[in-house]
């Protein structure tokens, strides 16, 4: 094994914690869904439920509506930006998804919505947002604070699971508690203590250094395509991008055959036993068709249901997140880059006011 990879090698690279944090997630999970129980939310008059959310947050909203869209009894949408869809009306839904409570596009989307009529619940750890929403008699579900926002995944998206009882199609919970038992097994063979020879995560960190990770899914992955990337961006600090099927095959594919500057990326495909036979002939073709010039890596999960291998597929991304951060040296939990940002934008708003 990479000396590197040894438990204790990671322990010492990982001053923040991001390991725990990652292993956490079952237990957040369960206590998300539990946070949530009781919360229904009444859909009376609502055309649409919007998710509000950036970042590692905003995440949160794009995989939970990949699982459900296709059987929820109103349309979802999650949005990204300071400001709702201008088709918005009021006594839509809003869930507004911020893990500070700070996040100034979710903050300011809300605050439009509220203006609007809009019915808003407010998931968050606290901040400007609880505040608003709590002035607006608006339900506040409140999680855990003092972890990175990307950290929280498995609370905020138990949450979601609960809330969704109402308006999708199904038992969200209990696919989502037997997802979770999927997830502890995962653990087993993911964790730092779990040596290169029978860590599959740890094998692909290897295989993934030096080169430009590129992550595609067919739906419902493309979600967590997004997932791998970010992740791979914050606790690896490297630059890694995603994309989904079909839409890639109709124009990055002519890159990665016809470009010699492919070799140094690496393709991770996210694959699914229950792909349509469409889509199952194309992402082979697709694989097959650059393995010619980039190094091709095929990811699979093989639980039993669909919520279990999205989850799974993400955890396995997650735990590769972070022995690429160990390969290189670099705490996973600082985001330095996006501190001077924010603190760049603060200064910006207070000479204009």
């Amino acid at each position: 094994m990479p000396p590197m990879l040894e438990a204790d090698a990671v322990a010492k690279v990982d001053r923040g914690g991001m390991r725990d944090i990652i292993g956490s997630l079952p237990e957040q999970l369960e206590a998300g869904l539990r946070r949530g129980l009781g919360h229904g939310t009444d859909l009376r008059g609502a055309q649409r439920v919007f998710i509000l959310g950036m970042g590692g947050s905003g995440i949160v909203g794009e995989i939970f509506s990949a699982w459900v869209a296709d059987r929820s009894k109103v349309p979802i949408q999650v949005a990204h930006d300071y400001r709702l869809p201008a088709y918005a009306t009021p006594g839509d839904v809003l869930l507004a998804v911020s893990y500070s409570g700070n996040t100034e596009e979710t903050v300011a989307a809300a605050t439009q919505g509220i203006k609007l009529g809009c019915r808003l619940v407010a998931v968050t750890s606290g901040g400007v947002l609880s505040t608003l929403a709590r002035d607006a008699n608006a339900t506040v579900l409140e999680v855990p604070a003092g972890l990175p926002p990307r950290g929280a995944f498995g609370h905020l998206f138990g949450i979601l699971a609960s809330l969704g009882a109402d308006w999708v199609y199904g038992d969200l919970g209990g696919e989502l508690s037997r997802a979770i038992v999927h997830l502890r097994d995962l653990r087993d063979h993911l964790n730092p203590e779990v040596p290169l020879s029978k860590n599959r995560a740890k094998q692909l960190a290897v295989r993934l250094r030096g080169r430009v990770p590129v992550v595609y899914g067919a739906a419902p992955y493309g979600a967590v395509a997004k997932r791998w990337q970010t992740q791979l961006n914050e606790n690896a600090k490297v630059l890694a991008f995603s994309s989904a099927f079909p839409e890639a095959d109709h124009n990055e594919l002519v890159g990665w055959c016809l470009d010699d500057r492919a070799r140094r990326f690496v393709l991770l495909m996210l694959r699914d036993p229950d792909e349509t036979p469409e889509m199952h002939r194309r992402l082979d073709a697709t694989a097959a068709m650059i393995a010619r010039k980039a190094k091709v890596e095929q990811i699979r999960d093989e639980d039993d249901q669909l919520l279990g291998r999205m989850l799974g597929a993400l955890y396995l991304g997650d735990y590769v997140s972070l022995y690429l951060a160990a390969l290189r040296k670099v705490d996973p939990i600082p985001t330095p880059p996006i501190a001077e940002l924010k603190e760049r934008l603060r200064k910006s708003a207070a000479r204009k006011s």
